[in-house]
């Protein structure tokens, strides 16, 4: 599964059907094994249980010298602090969980290669040329890429990298490694970009929802961790639960997002984020592994019927990217849920931090689905936010690249990855044990839109924007775009051809 870290790390079993499910890891070799134990977040060695084994790459330590070094983007916006890189590189040990664990994980892989691990952060939207340059002048200064998923794509389709089912020493059936990226994000069998333990970024990115518990109990709710559990949280459940609470607090006879109670806090990313997680996807693949569009259908409409009353209801919901320009959009979304002033807001996991100081509690919820039907809940991975690792063409030892990436990414899966997820989520912010649940079903299920991530024909960015803009004409407008998306498909195709 995409992050499957409980399996490693607790003896907990929660057996969800998943639409878009990945294979579970593979069992262990035996001479791969060992056992760990786990200690309580106080660091004290009272409680302690035996976890899954270990396993590591059978791979042996190596001279190899430098400097092993990630371009990674970051973006000089105010909004966007909170996506840079905090998984690849840290100077020193400073008592934060998280870069603690990336410290010492890269002083292991270090001494394991005689290597030092370096950072580049190259601001957006430098990043793209700079690769490039490298990659023509044949300087190979960057060893791994990490930039955003849909950034990504149109490098890889420009040639600036390597197929990493091609890249020696990278075991992509490994538990280590994001197994729904590697089933999603392949086109014509060549897969550029992954996710995997190395990040938590990726983590970060993940979309969910959050409810703020005094609202449900004030209004005398039903509890959403039973709906949940009963495959009864849909969006037809979200839609009622929301309209229960809505209320114009200053009565002045109109809702506004600074004053009001809103039921449901959504942005632009909310459309194509519920289409997926409603069971449906933009683009797919066919049985030869080529991209396909697969939007259109019954269910889609059935899908985008539900967005509508989101875009129209601005007495129930408010979609924070209408406001921006007007006030700190973001800001104002914590203060809503601070204030009592929202009762669900769809977030990216990254917002659940930002909530760390909040007074009032709240609760952590999967996306809802379409209806109980459906087997399972479903995740979206954010394509805007969530990174892609990439291996540029410049790399010139690709056995070196793939094994230290190899490694640093299985180390991750045993450091890195139960400190943000068991410390830092678990611990620090989730603040029930029912919370806990439901983010290991948001880290658990998750899935990639290829049509999203790739954009073809500028479909998906186009329905994002619907419910800033209040427009529902889903149909009609895929229809005029549907020949403008299978060109763009052709083209990708066309692209990867040529770097055969």
């Amino acid at each position: 599964m995409a992050k499957k870290i409980l399996a490693a790390l607790l003896i907990l079993s929660f057996a969800f059907g998943v639409l878009s499910a990945c294979d579970s890891p593979a069992k262990p070799d035996e001479n791969e094994s060992e056992k760990k134990e786990v200690k309580d977040d106080s660091g004290d060695e009272a409680k302690k249980e035996t976890a899954e084994e270990r396993i590591y790459p059978n791979l042996e330590p190596k001279d190899f010298g430098g400097e092993f070094t990630f371009a990674s983007r970051w973006v000089d916006n105010q909004d966007w602090t909170e996506w840079k890189q905090r998984d690849l590189f840290a100077e020193e040990a400073n008592g934060d969980v998280v870069n603690d664990a990336v410290y010492d994980r890269n002083r292991k892989i270090e001494e394991k290669y005689n290597i030092t691990i370096k950072e580049i952060s190259i601001v957006h939207p430098d990043l793209p040329a700079k690769v490039n340059q490298a990659n023509k002048a044949g300087d190979d200064i960057y060893d791994a890429v990490l930039t955003g998923l849909i950034e990504s794509t149109s490098m890889a389709q420009s040639g600036s990298f390597v197929d990493l089912f091609g890249v020696p020493n990278l075991d992509l059936s490994k538990p280590w490694w994001n197994q729904g990226a590697v089933r999603d994000l392949s086109i014509m069998h060549k897969l550029f970009l992954i996710q995997g333990d190395l990040m938590i970024l990726d983590n970060d990115s993940m979309e969910a929802m959050i409810f703020n518990k005094v609202l449900i109990q004030e209004y005398e709710l039903e509890n959403p961790y039973d709906l949940v559990k009963n495959g009864e949280w849909t969006f037809d459940k979200l839609i009622e639960m929301s309209k229960k609470v809505s209320k114009d607090v200053n009565g002045d006879g109109k809702m506004y997002i600074k004053d009001d109670l809103f039921g449901c806090i959504a942005q632009a990313d909310t459309n194509m984020s519920f289409i997926i997680s409603g069971g449906d996807k933009v683009g797919g693949k066919d049985s030869d592994d080529y991209p396909v569009i697969t939007f259109g259908s019954d269910r889609s409409y059935r899908i985008t019927d539900i967005l509508d009353t989101f875009a129209l209801d601005e007495d129930n919901f408010i979609n924070l990217h209408r406001h921006v320009g007007d006030f700190p959009v973001y800001d104002e979304q914590v203060k809503m849920m601070e204030e009592n002033r929202a009762l669900f807001s769809w977030i990216r996991m990254r917002v659940v931090e930002r909530l760390r100081g909040m007074e009032t509690d709240f609760g952590i919820l999967p996306l809802p689905k379409l209806d109980k039907e459906q087997p399972g809940y479903i995740t979206n991975n954010n394509p805007h936010t969530g990174p892609g690792l990439s291996v540029p063409v410049s790399a010139s030892d690709l056995e070196r690249t793939g094994m230290i990436l190899e490694d640093l990414c299985a180390e991750s899966r045993y450091t890195l990855q139960p400190a943000y997820y068991e410390i830092n989520l678990r611990g620090k912010y989730a603040r029930d044990d029912e919370s806990q649940e439901m983010l290991d079903i948001i880290l658990s299920n998750v899935a990639y839109d290829i049509g999203y991530v790739y954009n073809f024909g500028n479909f998906a960015n186009t329905i994002i924007y619907f419910g800033k803009d209040r427009k529902t004409n889903y149909a009609s407008t895929f229809e005029k775009m549907q020949g403008a998306m299978e060109k763009s498909i052709e083209k990708t195709i066309e692209a990867y051809e040529k770097l055969d």
